[in-house]
């Protein structure tokens, strides 16, 4: 089958991630497969074209400023025809708006359209922003009725996508999920590393996290925050912290090695107020780490009470630390048995499993 992922940029995070595993499958079972980036890649941001390219796969960039160029479109719309593709798999708002105006002349090719996240309910930098993003996305719902199919990647993002059009009955499936990492690790008695990992912004729920480790008894407890930050918001958060939490926070920047890092690691926290799925949570867990998360959908329907520890404001956040931490130093029958919950989730997040609803969908009519 020959097949071409559409997708906005290769700068890593979920959606990207998500690809590079599912093209380098699709390539182990023989598929023939293309990838078209509609914009350039954000030089802050780690990209992922290397890997992609040590895929030897053809990389297409259209130049312009995203969607917004006519002459991408044209680009567009020529290399599909040129090349015959069965399936053209888009990935992300500005791929899917652009496929929607190719296939009004094309429709040799079957339309899959990936929906990796709640887009309209992260939280922007202005409201101005936000009302612009949630409009976008009453008019793209209604664009998504020309796919031949659908995929969201939660029940959270399915219920959010029927919300924003009731016509559209998508296919559920999540991420998968590489097994080999679960390995836990034994328990430290005193020292704790408390892990956080994500590109920090409001939406991902540092300042709560912060703020909250203010008021931690910080003694052997140290933080480390991986991600890309723009400089005046991480200067932001330096402000937000005390003195004494200060020299206890270690900022690292984007997280290159993930293994490294989770390995250094004793606790995960994802504080997150909006996700499609929260694949670094999943990650975690893979690592066998124990984590805290907002007890929000989808984050609620992979970590639970009896593998992890939840929370819903800031008190409950700083109650549900100091437990983990409490239960961490203490309590290794709780830790074992959260674990071990932990696994029994990993491993329906398999490969095997996954792979083949995709399959599914790709040959559906």
């Amino acid at each position: 089958m020959k097949v071409c992922h559409v997708i906005n940029t290769l700068n890593r995070g979920g959606a990207e991630t998500h690809l590079f595993d599912l093209v380098n499958k699709q390539i182990n079972e023989g598929y023939l497969v293309e990838l078209i980036v509609i914009g350039p890649d954000n030089s802050m941001i780690i990209s992922l074209e290397n890997e992609f390219s040590l895929l030897n796969i053809p990389i297409k960039r259209l130049k312009g400023p995203r969607m917004f160029n006519i002459i991408s479109y044209f680009n567009l719309f020529f290399h599909i025809k040129k090349n015959k593709f069965e399936v053209i798999h888009s990935h992300q708002p500005r791929s899917d708006f652009m496929l929607y105006y190719v296939r009004k002349f094309n429709k040799s090719f079957r339309w899959v359209v990936s929906i990796h996240g709640k887009y309209d309910t992260y939280l922007e930098s202005t409201n101005f922003s936000n009302v612009l993003k949630k409009k976008f996305m009453i008019t793209l719902a209604q664009h998504w009725e020309k796919a031949d199919a659908i995929i969201a990647i939660s029940n959270s993002v399915n219920d959010w996508v029927i919300k924003l059009n009731n016509k559209l009955r998508p296919t559920i499936i999540p991420y998968w999920i590489d097994q080999k990492n679960f390995k836990p690790q034994d328990l430290l008695e005193e020292n704790i590393s408390i892990g956080f990992l994500g590109r920090l912004n409001k939406n991902k729920g540092i300042e709560d996290l912060l703020l909250v480790f203010n008021k931690l008894d910080t003694e052997n407890i140290t933080l480390k925050v991986g991600g890309y930050a723009d400089p005046t918001y991480l200067r932001y958060l330096g402000s937000i912290s005390t003195p004494e939490s200060k020299k206890r926070i270690n900022y690292l920047g984007y997280v290159e090695d993930r293994k490294t890092f989770y390995d250094s690691v004793d606790l995960f926290i994802f504080p997150s107020f909006s996700e499609g799925l929260g694949l670094v949570l999943l990650e975690a867990m893979s690592f066998a780490k124990i984590c805290i998360t907002r007890d929000i959908l989808p984050m609620n329907s992979y970590l639970t009470e009896e593998s992890g520890y939840l929370f819903s404001n800031n008190n409950e956040f700083l109650i549900s630390l100091n437990q983990a931490i409490q239960d961490l130093r203490l309590d290794n029958k709780k830790i074992k048995s959260k674990l071990f919950n932990i696994e029994q989730m990993i491993k329906k997040s398999s490969e095997q499993t996954i792979f083949p609803m995709l399959e599914k969908v790709y040959h559906d009519e």
